[in-house]
C-alpha cells in the first residue's frame, strides 16, 4: 500500500524501484513508463529514467520517447539504457527523476532486460 499527498506546488521528484534479480548479466534495458503531463514536460529534461545491474551503485540514462498517445495528457513512454558498461551484477533498479519542478504524474513503470 501506498499512500501518496499532493504538494500545494511542484517539487523535483525521485523515485527507485527495489532490486530484482535478473537470471543473468544483462547489456540492455527497456524501461515503460504511463506518464501524465500536468505542466508542459521536456523528456529527458523535466523527467529523466536510469537503469542499473549492480543494485543502484552504477546508473546509465535512458533516451525518453513518446511510444503512444492515451487520452487526456497521458502516454507510454520508452527509453532503453545500454548497461554493458556497469559493473557487472544482476541486481536491477530503475530510477526516475522529475526535474525543474514541473507537475506531472507516473502512473506505472516496468522494466525488462537482455
Amino acid at each position: 500500500f501506498i499512500q501518496m499527498y499532493a504538494a500545494s506546488a511542484a517539487a523535483n521528484v525521485t523515485l527507485v524501484s527495489n532490486a530484482t534479480t535478473a537470471l543473468a548479466v544483462p547489456t540492455s534495458v527497456f524501461t515503460v513508463i504511463h506518464h501524465e503531463t500536468v505542466d508542459s514536460v521536456t523528456l529527458n529534461t523535466d523527467l529523466l529514467v536510469y537503469a542499473s545491474r549492480d543494485g543502484g551503485t552504477n546508473y546509465t540514462a535512458g533516451t525518453l520517447a513518446v511510444e503512444t498517445a492515451l487520452s487526456g495528457n497521458e502516454q507510454i513512454l520508452s527509453a532503453t539504457a545500454d548497461v554493458s558498461g556497469q559493473p557487472s551484477g544482476v541486481a536491477m533498479k530503475w530510477k526516475i527523476v522529475t526535474a525543474n519542478a514541473k507537475s506531472q504524474r507516473i502512473h506505472a513503470i516496468s522494466q525488462q532486460w537482455s
